[in-house]
């Protein structure tokens, strides 16, 4: 008895020890944190953009029906005058002596601006011209018809989100810096592909061939389109997160098949078609793919500890303890995609007639590939899962693997540093944080020119009530969400100039 109690007795000073130690941490790591940039104001006389000048435009902009419906299938003369469009909007920038700019494949557009000191490596900014169709019985909005809110705070269009605002605000930042007289020391380049949302093969694939035949095989670093600034997407995380992609999840669709003799209803076998399937199915729901607590994954816990409230900064910033516990939690909601394989059931056929045994029954899985893993190590454990040779398992066209995750540490790796701390300039509330994107972007084109590799959208989006708009019904913008957007281009376009911190970089003036 005195041994148990003895040992219960070590066990609890044990518990306690680590507890203390796990709240000193915290507090000590709380304490030293770095200094967030300066904050970029909008009464700056010198550094901050308004959107009163690019809201007409970018209402314009949406009106063009540059729809793409399937690969090489888009609408040509609606991109065609939307280039045109765009090149008569911003004279400065392409009448400007250091601006360069090429239409690629007819439809897309490559703007090339030379910087001040050739030795350093240029970076890219890409965005999409097209937008997905619009069920118009759907929306309670003109699709292209660019109607505002009655007091002039919102407007609602097709490729509001994505991805006329990206295009319409790194133009409008461009536009701006050339205004004022600034060439930029380390060059850029903007890249528009007409046809990311079936692909991208001919637009951000030529713009890479054209890079390439220039000369162009290393970029300081690519960003495209991709995460938002969530509000909302943690319960108990009082900030809003702005989160950078680091990677892009692959996606493999699987076609699972049975086949059998078949037959009249009222002379049925053990088992049809149907429940062969459908057991294979419910076996790979019920064993979902393992928990992958991996360095983004450690990486991203630590962006978001500091912010959370106590006690959950103490879990989430002592991961030398906590980290099955954070793990577990994480595998569960919004998040689970960030840790592991998803699986989900999208299709399902078979069945002829009431009184009719199917003699074929067959289903399609897709399946978001976590980078941790491969499509061969994906197929092979579904059919270690479904162990039934009467299942057959084909993976079907248009699979491919995840992007590499590229590299994160916010004070090792400077461009995924100067992207972090520009967004901080336009949000200094927010918790920035590497998250690995479960949608696709045009950035497959690019991934041979550079190892900096991100995806963000300057915008601050609600998980509950805005999220869903994209590619959705009645996808909106808020003008502030404009203004937010050009001044994060702005910005980035003055910090890019130096590997220092962004205040030593671009100094902001003091208050009027």
């Amino acid at each position: 008895m005195r041994k148990a109690l003895k040992f219960v007795c070590a066990l609890l000073s044990l518990l306690i020890a680590l507890l203390v130690v796990s709240c000193i941490r915290t507090f000590l790591l709380t304490v030293s944190r770095s200094a967030a940039p300066t904050p970029c104001h909008r009464n700056e006389s010198q550094g901050y953009i308004t959107s009163e000048d690019a809201w007409p435009r970018f209402k314009k902009a949406l009106q063009f029906r540059t729809v793409s419906n399937a690969p090489h299938v888009y609408n040509r003369k609606d991109l065609q005058e939307f280039v045109t469009f765009l090149l008569q909007s911003y004279p400065q920038v392409f009448q400007s002596p250091h601006v360069r700019r090429d239409i690629i494949n007819e439809y897309s557009l490559l703007i090339s601006v030379s910087g001040k000191n050739r030795s350093l490596t240029p970076y890219l900014l890409a965005a999409h011209l097209d937008v997905v169709p619009v069920v118009q019985e759907e929306w309670t909005h003109d699709g292209f018809g660019a109607e505002e809110e009655d007091d002039g705070s919102m407007v609602y269009a097709r490729g509001a989100i994505d991805d006329k605002s990206n295009v319409i605000a790194q133009l409008e930042a461009l536009s701006f810096l050339i205004s004022k007289g600034i060439q930029p020391q380390r060059g850029f380049f903007l890249a528009f592909g007409h046809d990311e949302e079936v692909g991208g093969h001919d637009g951000a694939a030529r713009i890479a061939e054209e890079l390439w035949k220039r000369g162009i095989h290393d970029l300081d670093f690519v960003l495209d389109e991709g995460l938002t600034v969530l509000k909302d997407l943690f319960q108990g995380l009082p900030n809003n997160i702005a989160g950078i992609g680091v990677t892009e999840k692959g996606s493999l669709h699987l076609n699972l098949s049975v086949h059998s003799e078949g037959g009249h209803s009222s002379m049925p076998p053990k088992q049809t078609s149907i429940g062969i399937l459908s057991a294979a199915l419910a076996k790979l729901e019920a064993n979902q793919h393992d928990i992958i607590f991996d360095e983004m994954t450690h990486n991203f816990v630590e962006s978001i500890s500091l912010d959370m409230p106590f006690p959950l900064n103490v879990v989430t910033s002592n991961l030398w303890l906590f980290k099955p516990l954070v793990a577990r939690a994480l595998a569960k909601g919004v998040s689970e995609s960030m840790v592991r394989t998803t699986t989900a059931v999208t299709m399902f056929q078979g069945g002829l007639k009431p009184n009719v045994i199917p003699p074929t029954a067959w289903a399609v899985i897709n399946h978001r590939i976590h980078p941790k893993q491969t499509i061969a190590e994906i197929i092979d454990r579904n059919r270690a899962v479904v162990n039934d040779k009467r299942v057959t398992i084909t993976p079907l066209p248009g699979s491919y693997n995840a992007h590499p995750v590229s590299p994160h540490h916010p004070k090792k790796d400077r461009p995924y540093r100067l992207i972090r701390d520009t967004l901080l300039q336009i949000y200094p509330n927010v918790v920035t944080a590497p998250l690995p994107l479960v949608a696709n972007t045009d950035t497959k084109h690019y991934l041979s020119f550079s190892k900096h590799v991100f995806r963000h959208n300057p915008i601050v989006l609600d998980v509950k009530t805005e999220l869903h708009r994209i590619h959705g019904r009645d996808e909106r913008l808020s003008k502030a969400n404009l203004e937010s957007a050009i001044n994060f281009y702005y910005h980035l376009m003055m910090n890019a100039d130096s590997d220092e911190h962004p205040d030593k970089s671009h100094s902001h003036s003091s208050e009027l």
